[in-house]
């Protein structure tokens, strides 16, 4: 009786240990901590170690599980990490820096743990690490296990001697390679099973994301502290025995480095504080070398020399081992390449002597030529000799380009060139610049002149003067033989000298130029002046006039100017008036001027003769307004526009009256779209502005009044039609609010949005807005092809979200959204989109798929399920889990009772004997165990055949023969 309490104390606690996670109250912690990884990581550290982010000892905290409590309420506490009973909240500068990483110190490993207990982002921990460990393989087989009592004492036993257990392993059947990974090997865990689990090869390590990989460190464990079953196991037991191992040796060897030509090298390993009269064994094992290494290795005990090395790094395992100890430990060879002898650089000037002649002032040196055996990494110029004065702002270039060398000498230029072993070269090169010959500048007054009387002023213009290199001083003078003659001169010492109030005569004036070398000459130039020739014009631009409205216009006639010679030129103006008014061909005698309202004008005619001399006449207009006339409105033309412009200009300019149009009144039709706003106090003005149309059809309704409150009205219709571009629309939305969207990062994100799309398309930014929901900023684009033709929206949607997949990052920015402007899903023929939430609304009969919906929720909503379809197929699928329920307890039951029977065998014990059987019936069941407890006896009496004697016990059998009656008690 104790041993079927203690074996089926066993099967509770397995049972539960299996369920169990790291702390008793996991729904309590899990409600706390929602993202908790609920795994304690035994001798691994954040792989940022100290850098990883900030640690705060807690005080008076000893215990794992309060520690990650106290973790929990904190916003800023991301990882657990404890060292011995001390307890550290850290705070992550990142989820990459505090991944737990396996530590390489085997003096720490056995002291340090880490739980994670939340991300610093929105993810879990679960996607930033590789895929989580399952323990649905471990129930199936504690499950197993269970049904089996020989298998659980065997997993029992194994459980209490390992003393430990890995659930990163995998199970495999031995024998069958192909279902370890590489570098792992089926190991079987019972004698009697095929079944074991893939460990790493000899020499190799599993690292952190469960792949075998060649051992190079020294003394790194090859795995972490006992897994959390094997400690409840051995908890419960009792049993703290470990298993018998052999001594530790502490085996000591150095690495070496050496560097070509040097190919030998010789590694000595030895026991530690070990006793002179052992004898140990020693081995070495290559775990890595060069590729393409032909280096070849003599062993000698503790000693292995090594020949032919070539460069790399060799790294080998050295153990020592006695009958009763051993020791193992690993040691590099780290081979260098030989040594460069550095060579100075060699510089190349071209050219590195050259001549130039003023005018000329630029000269080129080029060194991009210069060579070094690794590489240049500075140049220098400076000036070694020059003119006095000259100081010139020297580049450290290749090549250096002057453009001052104004002054005529020598130059001289030291160049400096670094390679990148900080050895220097230098040269030198020469420049001359040789002085060109300075001709005098030729002084050019112009031609002489020749005006008449009245005219009295001239310029005379001495600008074709010339140098060979620049004139710096103009100078005119009026000769001394004119001494006596009166005459006004302005601007003598420039090019262009102004004369006025001349008299009759002849003037002579001289020009003398002066060049930048102080050369000058001079030049002289007559003016003629002559008595006049002529009388000067008549203007005559004729008589007065009067009109009345509504004639808005009048002929002027200047036909009876005149003149003794010829008059040249007409020019009609006005002078004044109510209102500006129009000239067709002001330059004629005859003009017709309109755009006359009420009141009176006056116009001006100038005549000009053939030297010319200039009159000028008036003419006076008079508007009369007899009868008032209404003004005639025109709203404009109908017309056509298409989104996205979304503002509209309507012009009633146009509209006219007789005097004048004092106020303007813009109407919205009743058949009009009401969408849109008017632009403030535009419907009192002759240009109404409309802001946020739609599409649709507007019409207008355009009053006009003049000062006697006359009215007109016109009409104006215009149609707003789609997007040629909508469909073709896209909008991405990113996580940052447009309020603090700059226009740099605006000019960033275009540019990096422009190198995500498909090679050779043009991207079009529409517009940048706020959404409305969140208010964050919305770009909306759409992308052309070379050709110039839109691509569809969903290919390029399809495109991004690719590309933003792989890297998220791509844009600098976190991407909310990223979707068409419309959508463009069709519900696979059975429902409508909602562009609001962007999900379908399907019809009768039809729903979402379940996959998309639960499992696949980046991919487009749809109606792709019959309603009919999926109930049929839950009924089928009911039926079938319940036949497949049925079939396994029918199994179960048939196997219970043959196991029963085969544990149990039936003996038979004959009661009694009797010549006459009566009929075949079931007269009783009684326990047998007020008897004998033993169980059930069943008195049966078989009928005997009606025509048939039965004596003695015996009745023929089928075949002739007798058969016993008999009473079984089983």
């Amino acid at each position: 009786m104790d041993e079927r309490r203690l074996f089926s104390a066993i099967i509770i606690l397995l049972f539960c240990i299996s369920n169990c996670h790291l702390y008793s109250n996991s729904k309590s912690i899990r409600s706390q901590c929602p993202r908790l990884y609920e795994k304690t990581f035994r001798g691994y550290i954040p792989r940022g170690n100290l850098t990883a982010g900030i640690f705060e000892e807690i005080e008076g905290i000893t215990k794992l599980r309060n520690c990650v409590l106290q973790c929990c309420l904190k916003d800023n506490c991301n990882v657990v990490f404890m060292n011995d009973d001390k307890c550290y909240h850290v705070s992550c500068n990142s989820n990459e820096l505090c991944i737990p990483t396996l530590t390489m110190n085997p003096d720490t490993s056995n002291h340090v743990s880490m739980v994670l207990v939340k991300p610093t982002d929105e993810e879990n921990w679960e996607d930033i690490l590789s895929p989580p460990e399952s323990s649905k393989a471990l129930n199936r087989e504690v499950y197993n296990i269970l049904s089996n009592r020989n298998r659980l004492e065997d997993a029992y036993n194994d459980l209490l001697a390992e003393g430990s257990f890995n659930s990163d392993t995998e199970s495999c059947e031995v024998g069958i390679d192909s279902t370890c990974e590489m570098n792992e090997v089926c190991v079987s865990q019972h004698p009697k099973s095929r079944g074991g689990i893939c460990q790493c090869k000899e020499g190799y390590i599993r690292n952190d994301d469960g792949d075998c990989f060649p051992l190079l460190l020294k003394d790194v464990a090859l795995h972490s502290g006992p897994d959390l079953l094997s400690e409840r196991v051995l908890d419960a037991t009792g049993n703290k025995s470990a298993p018998v191992t052999r001594q530790q040796l502490a085996v000591v060897a150095e690495s070496k480095e050496v560097r070509l030509p040097e190919s030998e090298a010789t590694l000595m390993a030895s026991v530690a504080a070990g006793d002179a009269d052992d004898k140990y064994q020693y081995e070495w094992t290559s775990l890595h070398q060069p590729d393409g290494s032909t280096a070849v290795k003599h062993q000698n005990g503790g000693q292995l020399h090594l020949e032919k090395l070539t460069e790399g790094l060799y790294s080998f395992k050295v153990s020592v081992s006695t009958p009763t100890a051993y020791g193992e430990t690993f040691v590099n060879v780290t081979v260098l390449p030989a040594k460069r002898i550095n060579q100075p650089p060699n510089i190349v000037i071209t050219p590195a002597n050259q001549t130039i002649k003023q005018p000329n002032s630029a000269a080129v040196l080029d060194a991009s030529s210069s060579t070094d055996d690794d590489g240049i990494v500075g140049w220098h110029w400076e000036l070694q000799q020059g003119p006095l004065g000259y100081e010139p702002q020297l580049k450290d270039s290749p090549t250096l380009q002057l453009n001052d060398l104004t002054k005529p000498g020598n130059y001289s230029f030291k160049l400096t060139v670094t390679d990148t072993d900080k050895a220097t070269s230098t040269e030198t090169a020469n420049i001359t610049v040789l002085a060109g010959t300075d001709y005098p500048p030729e002084a050019n007054a112009g031609e002489d002149k020749i005006i008449y009387l009245p005219h009295n002023s001239i310029m005379l213009n001495g600008n074709l003067s010339i140098d060979d290199h620049a004139i710096t001083t103009w100078e005119w003078t009026k000769s001394a033989d004119d001494a006596q003659k009166a005459v006004d001169m302005q601007d003598t010492r420039t090019p262009y000298l102004q004369l006025s109030n001349l008299e009759e005569g002849m003037y002579t004036f001289t020009l003398k130029v002066t060049d930048s070398a102080n050369q000058s000459s001079t030049a002289q130039v007559h003016v003629f002046v002559k008595p006049p020739t002529n009388k000067p014009p008549v203007a005559d631009a004729g008589q007065n006039l009067t009109i009345s409205l509504p004639q808005t216009w009048v002929v002027l006639d200047g036909g009876n100017s005149t003149d003794d010679n010829q008059i040249m030129e007409f020019k009609w103006e006005q002078v004044e008036g109510p209102s500006t008014v129009s000239f067709e061909r002001a330059n004629a005698s005859k003009t017709n001027v309109t755009g006359l309202t009420k009141g009176v004008y006056t116009f001006q005619v100038s005549v000009t003769d053939d030297n010319k001399n200039v009159a000028s006449d008036r003419v006076t207009v008079t508007v009369n307004q007899n009868k008032n006339q209404k003004p005639t409105a025109n709203a404009g033309d109908d017309f056509t526009v298409e989104l996205p412009r979304s503002i509209v200009t309507l012009n009633g300019s146009n509209s006219k009256d007789d005097w004048a149009i004092v106020r303007w009144k813009w109407t919205r039709d009743e058949n009009s779209l009401a969408i849109g706003s008017i632009a403030e106090k535009t419907d009192e003005s002759p240009v109404l502005i409309l802001t946020d149309v739609a599409i649709g059809k507007y019409i207008f309704n355009l009053t006009v009044y003049d000062e006697q409150g006359l009215s007109d009205t016109d009409s104006v219709t215009f149609v707003v039609k789609s997007d040629p571009k909508f469909f073709y629309l896209i909008e991405i939305t990113i996580d940052i609010d447009a309020k603090y969207l700059t226009e740099a990062q605006y000019n960033t994100l275009k540019g990096k949005l422009a190198l995500l799309v498909k090679d050779g398309s043009k991207l079009q930014v529409r517009s940048v807005r706020p959404e409305v929901a969140t208010g964050k900023a919305t770009i909306t684009f759409y992308l052309e092809s070379p050709e110039g033709q839109p691509i569809p929206a969903n290919d390029v949607v399809r495109h991004l979200r690719q590309k933003l997949k792989v890297d998220a990052t791509l844009l600098g920015f976190s991407v909310a959204k990223l979707q068409t402007a419309i959508c463009q899903n069709n519900c696979s023929g059975h429902g409508v989109c909602d562009e609001r939430t962007r999900r379908c609304e399907c019809e009768a009969f039809w729903m979402h798929d379940m996959f998309k919906v639960y499992l696949r929720q980046d991919e487009d909503s749809d109606c792709s399920w019959s309603v009919l379809y999926v109930v049929l197929g839950m009924m089928c699928g009911a039926v079938i889990f319940l036949s497949v329920l049925w079939g396994t307890v029918y199994l179960c039951c048939s196997w219970c009772t043959r196991r029963r029977s085969a544990t149990k065998p039936t003996t038979y014990k004959l009661i009694e004997d009797t010549e006459d059987l009566p009929p075949f019936r079931l007269e009783e069941i009684q326990p047998l165990g007020q008897r004998h407890g033993l169980g059930y006896s069943v008195r049966v009496a078989l009928e005997a055949p009606r025509f048939s004697d039965s004596r003695n016990g015996h009745k023929p059998g089928r075949a002739g023969f007798s058969k016993l009656g008999r009473r079984v008690k089983i």
